[in-house]
């Protein structure tokens, strides 16, 4: 009876890993011109795939704050609907042992290109543990950190070995991934880009698009995944969120984004956008706390 007791919370969670969500595509909204239903449809499917009917119907409510509004062109609100399905699938282990595993059709096929060198899939510590409940994860992390084990990585051979067995336990986890911690982060980082859009349109429409498009910095997985979303932090926070706060008068904010895109995707490392930046910062004028506090 005692043993029946103790693996009782295992077999609950055994069943639940074992058992599958919602699978099928929310409907899509009305007034969609018959192409970009196509490209929504896709992205629905996808996004299905990669975790379920609920997360789908995410992806279409974000959608829905920009579709008709003042400001954002048809061919905008098509270049939203792209990096926001992209920016909603990142590539932790759980989807890119899918991918791996061939479980992905719908898999974005440039975003979605994983192929781990000589077979060997080598995920960070980190990412491990981002995979399990926020507060557990934030545990471990610092009990890893403060021993400097959470940089440490695995070694998966994904076509032999253990290797297939781990990847399909990973994609197993897809039922937890929404309370683990890197998809809380995830979540944040989106509706922070989201958020900066809506900015744009009321401080600063003419760098709508640009805004939009930054979200092309974030991309690929493990460490340089973590690197492009420092990169694009660093962007909103030295250019975009000053100008729309009102400590900076940066008129070529437009022509800055598109600058410091280009550099972030020539350069991981973040030399060569942090060179930019102090580039265009040398242009750019603090606004004095009396010019800030005139009407407008």
């Amino acid at each position: 009876m005692a043993m029946a007791e103790a693996i009782r919370p295992l077999r609950a969670l055994t069943n639940y890993l074992l058992g599958e969500d919602d699978q099928h595509s929310p409907p899509l909204p009305d007034g969609l011109s018959p192409d970009l239903s196509a490209v929504i449809a896709q992205h629905v499917e996808m996004l299905v795939e990669f975790q379920n009917t609920e997360y789908a119907a995410l992806y279409l409510d974000r959608l829905g704050r920009f579709h008709d509004r003042y400001g954002i062109s048809s061919g905008l609100f098509r270049e939203i609907a792209d990096l926001l399905a992209l920016r909603m699938s990142f590539n932790d282990p759980i989807r890119v042992a899918q991918i791996v595993l061939r479980r992905a059709p719908q898999a974005d096929p440039v975003a979605g290109r994983i192929d781990p060198p000589n077979g060997l899939y080598r995920p960070e510590i980190r990412e491990i543990v981002e995979m399990l409940p926020r507060d557990q994860a934030e545990s471990l992390a610092d009990g890893l950190m403060a021993i400097k084990m959470l940089r440490g990585r695995l070694r998966i051979h994904v076509d032999r070995g253990k290797g297939p067995l781990l990847l399909r336990l990973f994609v197993r986890c897809r039922r937890l991934r929404p309370s683990s911690l890197r998809f809380v982060r995830e979540n944040s980082s989106v509706e922070r880009w989201l958020h900066m859009i809506d900015r744009s349109l009321a401080k600063c429409p003419d760098a709508v698009a640009e805004v939009v498009r930054s979200a092309a910095i974030v991309s690929g997985y493990g460490a340089s995944y973590h690197l492009s979303l420092t990169n694009w932090n660093l962007a909103i926070n030295k250019l975009a969120k000053p100008v729309f706060d009102g400590e900076l008068d940066l008129p070529q904010l437009p022509a800055a984004l598109a600058q410091v895109r280009s550099a972030a995707g020539a350069d991981l490392s973040g030399e060569e956008l942090r060179r930019v930046i102090a580039d265009v910062l040398t242009s750019a004028r603090p606004v004095t706390a009396a010019a800030a506090s005139r009407p407008v």
